[in-house]
């Protein structure tokens, strides 16, 4: 019996750390659409419209209100406002008729499986998200009356949805957004007594929640539209209440005879990624722990009094990941002064929380996919029993729970192409052509785009957009500031905007990550790539010294954070000229994991679990991947390698070279900087997944001159890796690769 605890004991370990290592490469929804949110990126809305028609997976039966978003939505950006409206009232007419319901087969197959074999159901503020873009094609269309129909549903249908909760309500019942929209169309309309009521009702949304509604505070616009539309109106006594809790006054008499209101929808909105949490034992209930950011959840699931949940266990929840945005804020310059976007919807909170409240509500679905896999592994071992005996069965049984473990998914499918925030301004307009200057706070400085707005009586809506940075690397032949022609309006751009009448509006088209190959300055006829090469290694410390180096110790930390909490991330690194590697990761001080590569083989480990040796694939590519020396040289191994020319990085020219990289198969753009010669920039594509990192803070370690700071830009999001340390030649031992 002793014998046969053992045998059991290390397959279950072994098994609950590969389904650890495996749960974190799960596909999700997000990766299954990543070629289309990469053309909408870079600006291609036709081609994102094609990619979600051909989606193998978007045209699923069960998966239809998916494809009707998010069409819905790329065309709304294209400007095609009845085909956006076609497809999103066929969205509402699923939802409204229940035509997402689960039949009998799906709901069998997604105990079994995953919850994703069950037809989207959408997410309670999704339902509503449909109304607004419906409201803004009707007004696109001319049709006000309609579009503010779709702005009434919009509270409407949220509280539609929460009557129907008995416990476990959403917190998100109410919009104060849509309030705003509201008063906007009632405005456009000339109806000011509604209008303020519109405006007078988000600003009770604000007030009875001290003030800030899901992380957006009450917007100074909606302050001064309450103060206008009440002296409008003639409502003194209002008015004056107004004026004196917002310590503001308005001058009704300077106001101009047209207006815009300029939505600006910022960057991607969040994507669904799942948590798998596994556990053991059997005291009663299954409990495991999670961190949602900086917040550690838990989640209890009770397990029936004498019922064995065996040896390996999984419970995967769905989790939001903030994507963020490139721009954190933006100001439109009118009369020589900047007027700041006022934030007005910010998707992340709201559509956490709806998550979270929808969760409470279905732990019951949880408990049943958990016992019916649970149920199914348990039969298999009697069976085993009865044929093998009781080793052979609890041997069958522990695979009956790997099995449901590595089945165990949650349904990550959620409406992508939303945006990260909406904002919005409202701007005056004279008689003929209005021209205004956005400026965009990113963190590499303030970008810019000009907008020209035609003159028309009364209020106009525009709608602007950043799904990243506007222009990222620069050509030294395109202008800072350039347009298209007046009525060359495209689409096809990562910024842009729409109108009532786009042939009215020009803008400028965007640069879009990664830097493409595109109509650099010539290279002076002696620069050559292998010049360019040379001059790079003779700027970090020339070849006597690259040669030297035989190891390499780092430090890097990466600060991270959430909800005004900091978490830091370090990782330690020594790597040897054999390729010899030490890599130790840690999270606030507490070590995540060990991987070490060294001549006899690799293995990754994680506290409190056995290693897991690497697979034969993994460890010759590291073993045999580029070593110290070769990374200073590593385009002169791709014979097409070419000079593209000169470009700019930071305002500053830059030798761009062009080549593929044999190890990764990535088609890479190097820009090296004319005057100082070092590699500033360096952008990678492989398929449709694109990548900028910049390196700055160059400092010399025994001679050699490294990048002490690293900042990687990637359309959804970047992050900054600050070196703490560098050693060169020291600091490495034959023992640190045991």
């Amino acid at each position: 019996m002793k014998a046969t605890k053992n045998i059991l004991k290390m397959p279950a370990k072994l098994a609950l750390l590969l389904l650890l290592i495996a749960f974190q490469s799960c596909s999700t929804y997000n990766t299954k659409t990543a070629d289309i949110e990469s053309d909408l990126f870079n600006g291609d809305f036709n081609k994102a419209i094609t990619g979600i028609d051909k989606n193998k997976f978007l045209n699923k039966n069960r998966n239809r209100l998916l494809y009707l978003l998010e069409k819905g939505k790329v065309e709304h950006l294209s400007g095609n406002y009845e085909a956006s409206n076609t497809l999103f009232e066929e969205a509402y007419i699923m939802i409204e008729d229940k035509m997402t319901k689960t039949n009998a087969g799906q709901a069998i197959a997604a105990k079994f499986t995953n919850p994703m074999a069950e037809p989207y159901k959408g997410e309670d503020f999704e339902k509503v998200i449909i109304h607004y873009y419906k409201a803004l094609n009707y007004f696109h269309l001319g049709q006000p009356a309609e579009a503010l129909v779709e702005a009434k549903r919009i509270n409407i249908k949220l509280y539609e949805l929460n009557e129907k909760y008995k416990e476990n309500k959403n917190r998100y019942s109410e919009d104060a957004f849509s309030q705003i929209l509201q008063g906007i169309l009632y405005e456009s309309t000339g109806d000011i007594n509604n209008a303020y009521i519109a405006y007078r009702n988000a600003e009770e949304i604000y007030a009875k929640n001290g003030d800030m509604y899901f992380d957006v505070p009450t917007p100074l616009q909606l302050k001064k539209d309450l103060l206008r539309t009440s002296k409008l109106m003639g409502f003194r006594d209002d008015y004056e209440k107004y004026s004196n809790k917002f310590k503001l006054t308005d001058d009704i008499a300077t106001k101009a005879t047209g207006e815009a209101i300029v939505f600006w929808e910022n960057g991607f909105g969040p994507a669904k990624d799942q948590i798998v949490i596994t556990a053991s034992g059997t005291d009663g209930f299954f409990y495991g722990t999670y961190y949602d950011g900086a917040t550690q959840e838990e989640i209890f699931i009770p397990i029936p009094v004498g019922f064995d949940i065996g040896s390996v266990n999984a419970i995967a929840i769905p989790k939001y990941r903030e994507r963020g945005t490139y721009y954190s804020n933006a100001a439109v310059v009118v009369n020589n002064q900047d007027v700041p976007f006022n934030l007005a919807e910010d998707i992340y909170p709201i559509a956490k929380q709806c998550l979270k409240d929808r969760m409470l509500r279905e732990t019951i679905d949880l408990v049943a996919r958990f016992a019916t896999k649970k149920a199914a592994s348990a039969g298999l071992g009697a069976l085993g029993k009865e044929l093998f005996g009781d080793t052979a069965g609890d041997l069958i049984k522990l695979g009956g729970d790997v099995a449901g473990a590595a089945t165990e998914k949650a349904d990550t499918r959620n409406w992508q192409t939303l945006p990260a925030t909406i904002s919005y301004i409202r701007v005056p307009l004279h008689e003929g052509e209005n021209k205004f200057l956005i400026k965009k706070q990113g963190p590499q400085g303030i970008d810019t785009d000009t907008i020209y707005i035609q003159y028309k009586k009364g209020l106009q809506i525009v709608n602007y957009f950043d799904f990243g940075r506007t222009e990222l690397i620069q050509p030294v032949n395109t202008p800072a500031v350039a347009a298209t022609p007046k009525k060359e309006v495209s689409p096809a751009m990562s910024s842009g905007l729409t109108a009532q009448n786009t042939s009215d509006l020009k803008v400028k088209k965007a640069i879009a990550i990664p830097a493409e190959k595109r109509a650099f300055n010539p290279a002076p006829s002696y620069v050559t790539v292998k010049s360019v090469i040379d001059n790079y290694i003779a700027a970090s410390g020339g070849e006597d010294k690259i040669r030297n180096m035989k190891t390499l110790m780092s430090r890097t930390n990466t600060l991270s954070e959430y909800n005004g909490t900091t978490t830091k991330i370090e990782v330690v690194s020594k790597i040897t000229d054999q390729n010899d590697m030490l890599i130790q990761s840690y999270t606030n001080g507490k070590l995540t994991y060990t991987l070490v590569v060294n001549d006899n083989g690799g293995y990754m480990k994680m506290p409190d679990l056995e290693p897991t040796e690497l697979d034969k694939t993994l460890y010759e590519s590291i073993k045999n991947g580029n070593t110290l020396r070769d990374n200073y040289s590593v385009p002169l191994k791709d014979p097409n390698a070419r000079l593209e020319g000169i470009g700019f990085v930071d305002k500053k020219e830059a030798y761009v070279i062009s080549y593929k990289d044999a190890k990764t198969n990535a088609d890479m753009l190097n820009y090296y900087d004319v005057e100082s010669g070092l590699l500033v920039a360096s952008s990678a594509t492989i398929e449709t997944t694109s990548s900028t990192s910049y390196f700055t803070d160059y400092r010399k370690v025994n001679g050699l001159a490294f990048p002490f700071k690293t900042k990687t830009v990637t359309p959804t999001g970047q992050t900054e890796v600050i070196t703490a340390e560098i050693k060169v030649n020291e600091g490495v031992n034959a023992t640190d690769f045991q």
